[in-house]
């Protein structure tokens, strides 16, 4: 369907294929079983603040730009999404009618905040929290243990133990407060993962890390499909920077064509 981290324009790749409303964050095809979520730091001008939170979930705005949001329309149907039948894809902009695909996810709940709207009166906006769930890199089908009480990664595991905590999927229709917590035990287990195959060393330039931190050498795990760090993702799709060049690939004037390399650094590594 969709390819992780790939950039698609969304008018002619995305509508032009499956239709749906080509402008807004919510887009519903009427002949397809999929919801797809837009996002876009454009709209922190407007009180949407979407961003990962430290559990890996996403905590995504909804539709309305004025006066209080309402569970209708484009917000019923990501709140229905499973109920009804219908994945839910979720999108980034990274420029104009540009949009990377992040992947799917679930929506586990949602809660009401006090935000400003386009006018910048306060009124009530509704706040989804989605879960993304496993994704595979390269196209390559791999097995995904079922999701245990008992998995709890830690920096002592190995490797191989970590990869497996990391693609853990939870068991078809469990609840979903289990799939919040196994959200967070692939976020931990891909992060302690990209730290441990640096062995202490940044993959972007190759540099012992700057000193040492309470679980070791100090290091910064970067996703490299995503502009946004934060939440679960794949072992083969995350990075371990030092913070000078975790810094230039967010902020650089290269930070672009950098995370391209850091990207083919991975490719290169065994997995």
């Amino acid at each position: 369907m969709f390819e992780v981290g790939k950039i698609y324009k969304r008018k002619e790749q995305i509508h032009g294929v499956y239709g749906g409303q080509g402008q807004g964050g919510i887009s519903t095809p009427s002949k397809h079983a999929m919801v797809l979520v837009f996002t876009s730091d454009a709209g922190e001008n407007y009180g949407y603040q979407d961003q990962f939170r430290p559990d890996g979930t996403f905590w995504y705005t909804g539709e309305g730009q004025v006066g209080d949001m309402e569970m209708l329309r484009g917000n019923a149907a990501i709140r229905d999404h499973e109920e009804v039948g219908k994945h839910l894809y979720l999108f980034e902009y990274v420029r104009k009618a540009h949009v990377r695909y992040i992947g799917e996810t679930q929506c586990v709940g949602h809660h009401i905040e006090e935000r400003p709207d386009r006018d910048g009166n306060t009124r009530k906006a509704i706040i989804f929290h989605l879960a993304l769930l496993p994704a595979v890199a390269n196209e390559v089908q791999e097995p995904k243990a079922s999701y245990g009480n008992n998995s709890k990664p830690n920096r002592n595991q190995s490797l191989a133990e970590l990869r497996r905590l990391a693609l853990q999927a939870a068991s078809e229709n469990s609840p979903k407060e289990q799939v919040v917590q196994n959200t967070a035990v692939r976020t931990e287990a891909i992060r302690l993962y990209a730290l441990k195959r640096s062995k202490g060393i940044c993959e972007g330039c190759s540099v012992p890390a700057p000193f040492q931190g309470k679980e070791g050498p100090f290091l910064e795990v970067h996703h490299l499909h995503r502009l946004s760090d934060g939440g679960p993702d794949h072992p083969a799709n995350v990075i371990a920077l030092c913070p000078n060049c975790h810094r230039r690939v967010h902020f650089g004037k290269d930070g672009g064509t950098y995370n391209e390399k850091l990207i083919e650094v991975i490719n290169d590594l065994a997995r």
